[in-house]
């Protein structure tokens, strides 16, 4: 009895490790804003998809979050929040996320509404947030800057 209690505590052990391993390749993984696209406009709001590719450096340790909380901003004004789940990166490579966000236009502003529906290069995105990787002692939060993607790069 007391080896399988032994055993039980040593696998237990053993993928809190890898967990953690596997939490701090993804918080060492690069986060880039690489399109930003419309999917819908109406008179209320402005439907945008926002694609996160995120590229895990690590050669040899997979990279993996439970959750991840983004607030993005469009030339300094906030519009809106988005989550992403469970996401998984292989070492040494990088997994595209596609985020939807619908933003009221009487957030936006008619200048900004104008830009964005233009597509204009004038539009600075801004995305921070927060992930949260799952330990044994529970979820640990971690700040993510993702960046900005515009002309006042």
């Amino acid at each position: 009895m007391k080896k399988i209690i032994c055993l039980l505590v040593v696998l237990c052990c053993l993928g809190a490790c890898k967990t953690i391993e596997e939490a701090k390749a993804f918080a060492n993984c690069k986060y880039s804003v690489v399109a930003v696209e419309m999917a819908d406009f109406n008179i209320t709001s402005l439907g945008v998809d926002l694609i996160i590719a995120i590229t895990n450096l690590n050669k040899k340790t997979d990279a993996s979050i439970k959750k991840f909380v983004g607030n993005v901003t469009m030339n300094d004004t906030p519009v809106g929040q988005f989550t992403l789940e469970n996401i998984r990166v292989e070492a040494g490579s990088t997994k595209n996320q596609k985020a939807h966000i619908d933003i009221p236009t009487l957030k936006l502003g008619s200048k900004l509404v104008g830009l964005v529906s233009m597509g204009s290069a004038s539009v600075d995105y801004h995305i921070t947030g927060t992930a949260y990787f799952e330990t044994p002692l529970g979820d640990v939060p971690i700040p993510v800057d993702i960046g900005r993607r515009g002309s006042n790069n």
